[in-house]
This record gives C-alpha cells, sequence and structure tokens, in this order.
C-alpha cells in the first residue's frame, strides 16, 4: 500500500482560491495559504478517520491573516474566503 501525505488543500480548492482573488481583482501573489493538520480522528464509521486541518491565509502586503476550517469537515472555506475579501477584511484591491 501506498503511503501518501494527506493535504488539505486539493487541487480544485486551490484553483477556485486563485480564481476567487483574479475575480475580485486582487494580485494572487500577494497571498499566501498555510495548512495546519491536525491528528486524524476515527469517524463515525469503522475504518474510516476524519482529517481536519485550519488553512491560513496571508495577505504579504499587509500582514493580515484570517484562519479558515478545512479538510474532511471543511470544504467551503474559499467561500468564506471569499465573502472576507468582498467584505474588505484583506483590505482595497
Amino acid at each position: 500500500m501506498e503511503n501518501r501525505q494527506f493535504k488539505a488543500i486539493d487541487e480544485t480548492e486551490s484553483e477556485d482560491f486563485y480564481a476567487v482573488l483574479k475575480e475580485q481583482g486582487f494580485d494572487p501573489d500577494d497571498f499566501e495559504q498555510v495548512e495546519q493538520l491536525e491528528d486524524p480522528q476515527p469517524a463515525w464509521i469503522s475504518g474510516l478517520v476524519v482529517r481536519k486541518a485550519c488553512i491560513t491565509v496571508r495577505q504579504k502586503k499587509t500582514g493580515m491573516s484570517r484562519r479558515y476550517r478545512a479538510g474532511d469537515d471543511g470544504t467551503a472555506w474559499v467561500v468564506e474566503f471569499s465573502q472576507d475579501l468582498k467584505a474588505g477584511v484583506f483590505g482595497k484591491k
């Protein structure tokens, strides 16, 4: 069995993240994402584990950062990030 590294951000989420930045007029190079994985927890279904994580998004220019839930229990973090951009949490474009 292959041993794979779990990543909280999958490829489509990363693509959506950068698309949101571009759509709202922000420079994608001004933002970074950092994953913080938590220890896997047993799920209600025998044999399954729930992988939880937080994604910290930081705007390099201002230093503003915000954490979002990700992993198996938080796939809407890009939507929450988009709402924060629209609300001005990360400042102006």
